[in-house]
């Protein structure tokens, strides 16, 4: 076996370009490949995690996109339109509901700063829904119509600590930090909490909502719910089951396009290593013949071409593997703006399903672009050589 890796490393470092191109066109495939397949892991997981910390199971929308609008309530992004008022009672009147926890969202764009901050109208009873929210150290919650809750990031940009003053120029509105919510990984961290009142007039949209957050006493009755809050004057109802589908489904659809890609620089990377093999097999006809005329069998002709392309494939995967791990960020932020609602923060570079699908795929590739050349050297008569010499 020593002998067979010895002569294939020779072999392949006979033509260092050419065998260097056919590394680089396996290493960038298997890499984005590794990657793709581990984002969409990520992805499914983490949105699997943020819906559960959500601890409510149904939301009220204003009219329209039911999805989209459930989506931005959600991230924290504002809408053309809104709710009445009205509909947080007819929430908070059904025997089913546990909690209804009204908001209003907003944008500001801040184009000096080049950024659009995200601000987010709520009372006491969001508190409910959102366990993962704790306050640091010196914080409380809101003092008054001009206190003002900071997400961690948000927090960390403006430079503001609990008690300290903030004036936001575009509003015109003058507030006191009461406090700072620690990092939760959500799109939380970022955003700006106020009273519902005071959102509702900083934004000229007095008794106006852009989604209700709502718990079940019984989630079982989810389905029961839903239908006789659908009777709600200018609202819609979304469930987290329905809204997660529809997601999936969205990002289904954006990876079987990506990995429709994928497979294409696949195919081409294993078609530039099979042009290596073939190229290899037929400037070394004599060299086997030679061999065969010594004494090599078949067997031993055909596993010494194999191993040559099981070593080439592998030595091309372990480099796609270092490119998923240096690149993965890169790539995480170009197919975030691709795909619906990627939930915040960060998502495995490299997980092992991903591993070792690539790693399937690697051995694959290697036996089956070696195996014609493979075929066509053990097939080389011993006579050819001795007829050269």
């Amino acid at each position: 076996m020593s002998i067979l890796i010895h002569v294939t490393l020779r072999n392949l470092f006979r033509r260092p370009i050419r065998t260097l191109t056919s590394l680089t066109g396996l290493a960038l495939s298997i890499g984005v490949l590794a990657c793709l397949l581990s984002f969409s892991r990520g992805y499914e997981t983490s949105l699997h995690g943020e819906i559960d910390r959500m601890g409510m199971q149904i939301m009220l929308v204003p009219l329209g996109c039911p999805y989209d609008a459930a989506a931005r309530v959600l991230k924290g992004r504002s809408l053309d339109t809104t709710l009445p008022e009205g509909a947080l009672a007819s929430a908070l009147a059904d025997p089913g509901v546990a909690v209804a926890a009204p908001i209003f969202t907003a944008a500001v764009p801040r184009p000096r700063a080049g950024r659009t901050d995200l601000w987010v109208g709520i009372d006491g009873r969001i508190h409910a829904l959102k366990p993962w929210w704790h306050l640091t150290e010196g914080s409380s919650d809101f003092r008054g119509p001009d206190s003002i809750l900071l997400g961690s990031d948000a927090a960390a940009t403006e430079m503001r600590r609990p008690g300290d003053r903030f004036f936001s120029p575009e509003t015109g509105r003058r507030f006191v930090v009461s406090g700072v919510l620690t990092r939760s990984g959500t799109s939380d961290d970022s955003q700006f909490f106020v009273p519902l009142r005071t959102a509702q007039a900083m934004f000229h949209a007095p008794g106006r909502l852009t989604g209700i957050e709502i718990r079940l006493k019984d989630p079982t009755q989810v389905g029961a719910v839903a239908a006789r809050l659908q009777a709600t004057k200018g609202a819609q109802v979304v469930t987290l089951t329905e809204m997660m589908g529809v997601f999936l489904t969205l990002l289904s659809a954006a990876r079987k396009l990506i990995l429709a890609i994928t497979i294409l620089a696949v195919t081409v990377g294993a078609l530039g290593a099979f042009n290596t093999m073939m190229a290899a097999a037929l400037e070394r006809a004599r060299e086997m013949s030679v061999l065969r005329a010594l004494g090599m069998s078949r067997r031993m002709a055909f596993a010494l071409m194999i191993v040559e392309s099981l070593l080439l494939a592998f030595t091309g995967g372990a480099i796609g593997f270092v490119v998923a791990l240096a690149a993965g960020p890169a790539l995480q932020i170009a197919v975030r703006s691709i795909v619906p609602f990627a939930p915040s923060g960060g998502m495995p570079l490299l997980t092992g399903e991903a591993v070792r699908a690539c790693t399937l795929l690697i051995v694959v590739v290697g036996v089956v672009v070696g195996l014609y050349p493979a075929w066509r050297c053990c097939r080389v008569s011993p006579a050819a050589a001795l007829r050269a010499e």
